[in-house]
């Protein structure tokens, strides 16, 4: 067979434990077509996972970023307010 993926209508399969199954419709892969989507769906699969690590990053440093700001804003008040009393 010389194409990689191939468009069922109607099969049957025997199976390695001897069992015959009736297929209506779908397609058959190849062993090299199954491995390549396979190691796609992997890649991918772990692009994903490090995009929502990064995704979870930025909504952190906004926050810390606030924080800091909201901390050195009321030290800074503090100061001006006893540079005046004294």
């Amino acid at each position: 067979m010389h194409d990689e993926v191939v468009e069922v209508k109607e099969a049957v399969l025997n199976t390695f434990d001897g069992d015959r199954l009736e297929v209506h419709g779908g397609a058959y892969l190849s062993p090299e077509a199954w491995l390549t989507s396979q190691a796609e769906l992997q890649r991918l699969t772990e692009r994903q996972a490090q995009l929502e690590e990064r995704s979870m990053l930025v909504p952190s440093l906004i926050a810390g970023a606030a924080l800091l700001g909201i901390a050195a804003g009321f030290w800074l008040g503090r100061r001006s307010s006893e540079d005046e009393e004294a």
